[in-house]
């Protein structure tokens, strides 16, 4: 079994590539390496609560205290990798099948799991194992024994920066390491070398490998560019002595044909990146040539174009048909064969265009005399208003008053008859617009007025108005009622004697109509008065037998409540004599009973809703 020269660990893989370590002396095997085989950065990382597991071919890290995971490299291992160096570890014997006393662990008595060492970690988003720290990843190459010779290899020491850096870019170009290697690959190739350790620390390394890096690709496109400035005159040359030279819309196979047989092609033939830089170069200045002739093109039958629009007649009423036939038949477009290979979308696009801005200009005069016919009309309203103003100061106007009292006094003035020459409101509806300003006044005006009446009363009737006057002029009146014109206050005190006399007429009507239905009540008694009441006596002789009556009762409460029940009994006597002398009529029938039967009887055959209706409109008509 293999062993380690320093060591009594010794590594192995299973079957499917996966590293674990075996003690030969304790008889124990561990998935995770053991710490004396640790280099300073792993046992560095180690102490840090990261560790490191494999999502596929991602890594990620989780901290073991605050259970965080992270894609990226925490900010601590980034730190140790940047400053502690990577020394290769002493090469530890590999066996890849299991040896008969540490086996692959499935299960056996030697396993890892058995014998004590660490399981795989199940928490991983994955069914990827719980992968060792950074640096220690055996199951991505193998771990190379390190050849004797290198052991007693002297390292060279060098006094400054500079020798180091050009002895280690030396070891990278004797190794073949170019500007598309990666540190990965660079590193398996120099890391056994004695000049690997021309720097002491991994930054330093990285740092002259990325600058080595940066050399070669300045020195390949510098001649890249020097290739490219002296192939390039000689394609376009040659390109314009091929018949129809290069379209702008050719592909990169028509270039290559076309150029194929000049020697040129031949520098420029493995480079296929070069290549492609040229072509697309030689290509894009034959799109922008092509796109300047169309534009020129496109801008000469432009102004051709509108120059012929404007000759035309053309207002916001013309069809694009008249126009298009007008263009077609005119001198200008037959002697211009640009302007004749214009599209007719084209043409088009233009004419609506040029017809938007005739509707704009259109639209431009329409709305400066809209503006006009608005001011005119805003003048004449406010000429109208000031002299509804007027007719208000000098009194013709009021709160009370109608158009067809005002109308006639104010039917000749100019500014009504201007106002009736424009659009808008009417002269009757700016004079009830002003009508209601004055009716707002009026009731603030009379609220204020019956105010101060409550705490100086006084009758208001025809024969008090001087009074109410010297009252509303004295000190103690509102300031706003004292100085309104006598007019003004002459209104209020006829608005407040029509309330009181329609209060009284109010009251009268409630009177009377209550006095109504007391009598209709009465009369409803009288018919059904038990014994009957003698029509053909007097009120006086039935009152006594009316009086108990409640509905006699209630109406003899009530103010003229005698004379209205007088009245209620000469209404029922006169109608119960019209029904007796209607009944009589009937009664003068000599048909017999028996016939009468018959006749009455409805006609099975007839409908008896008709008949229903013709019955009840013949005893409609009797009574």
């Amino acid at each position: 079994m293999p062993k380690s020269v320093t060591s009594r660990w010794v590594e192995y893989k299973t079957p499917q590539g996966r590293p674990y370590w075996y003690h030969s002396v304790e008889k124990r095997s561990v998935w995770e390496k053991p710490a004396e085989l640790k280099t300073e950065r792993e046992r560095r990382i180690d102490a840090t609560p990261w560790r490191e597991y494999k999502s596929g071919d991602r890594s990620y890290y989780v901290n073991r205290e605050t259970k965080k995971s992270t894609w990226k490299i925490p900010e601590e291992i980034k730190q140790i990798l940047e400053t502690v160096p990577d020394d290769p570890p002493e090469a530890v014997p590999m066996n890849v099948p299991a040896s008969p006393h540490a086996v692959a662990p499935n299960g056996s008595p030697n396993s890892p799991a058995i014998a004590g060492g660490l399981t795989p970690f199940a928490g991983t988003p994955d069914t990827g194992y719980a992968s060792p720290m950074l640096g220690t990843r055996a199951s991505s190459r193998p771990v190379h024994p390190a050849p004797a010779a290198s052991t007693s290899s002297t390292v060279p020491m060098f006094t400054n920066t500079n020798d180091a850096e050009l002895a280690f870019m030396k070891l990278l170009q004797e190794k073949g390491i170019d500007e598309h290697s990666t540190w990965e690959q660079a590193i398996r190739e120099i890391v056994m070398d004695p000049m690997y350790k021309a720097f002491k620390t991994l930054a330093e390394r990285k740092a002259a490998f990325t600058k080595y890096q940066d050399r070669l690709r300045s020195i390949a496109a510098e001649e890249r560019a020097e290739k490219e400035a002296r192939i390039r005159p000689a394609m376009v040359k040659a390109l314009a002595g091929e018949k129809g030279g290069l379209k702008w819309y050719a592909s990169f196979a028509t270039f290559r044909k076309k150029l194929s047989a000049y020697s040129f092609w031949n520098e420029v033939e493995g480079d296929e990146e070069l290549a492609m830089k040229l072509y697309e170069s030689i290509r894009k200045d034959a799109r922008d040539k092509h796109d300047a002739a169309e534009k020129a093109l496109e801008k000469h039958n432009e102004n051709a174009l509108n120059a012929l629009l404007k000759t035309i007649d053309i207002n916001v009423y013309t069809r694009w048909r008249d126009v298009h036939r007008t263009i077609m038949e005119s001198d200008e477009y037959r002697e211009d064969k640009k302007l004749q290979s214009m599209p007719i979308a084209s043409i088009l696009a233009l004419f609506e265009k040029h017809i938007n801005q005739i509707e704009a200009q259109e639209k431009l005069v329409w709305e400066s005399k809209q503006k006009q016919r608005a001011r005119t009309a805003r003048k004449a309203r406010e000429g109208y208003r000031a002299l509804l103003q007027e007719q208000v100061a000098e009194g013709v106007m009021t709160a009370r008053s109608t158009w067809a009292a005002v109308a006639p006094k104010i039917q000749y003035d100019p500014r009504l008859l201007a106002l009736g020459k424009v659009s808008g409101s009417t002269a009757q509806q700016l004079f009830y617009d002003m009508l209601d300003e004055l009716e707002r006044g009026f009731a603030a005006h009379t609220k204020s007025v019956q105010s101060h009446l409550q705490t100086h009363p006084m009758p208001i009737d025809d024969a008090h108005w001087p009074s109410f006057l010297t009252l509303f002029r004295s000190d103690d009146a509102p300031p706003d009622i004292r100085n309104l014109a006598e007019h003004e206050l002459h209104e209020i005190y006829d608005e407040l004697l029509y309330q009181a006399q329609r209060e009284v007429r109010d009251q009268k009507r409630r009177a009377e109509r209550r006095l109504r239905h007391h009598v209709d009540d009465l009369r409803y008694a009288m018919k059904k008065a038990s014994p009957p009441l003698d029509i053909a006596a007097s009120f006086d002789d039935v009152q006594p037998q009316l009086q108990i009556m409640p509905e006699f009762q209630e109406l003899e409460r009530l103010e003229g409540g005698i004379d209205a029940a007088r009245t209620a009994w000469d209404r029922f006597v006169k109608r119960e004599y019209e029904k007796r002398q209607e009944k009589s009529y009937l009664d003068l029938d000599e048909t017999s009973d028996e016939r009468k039967r018959k006749e009455s009887a409805p006609d099975p055959a007839l409908d008896p809703r008709a008949v229903r209706r013709r019955v009840q409109y013949d005893t409609a008509d009797v009574l």
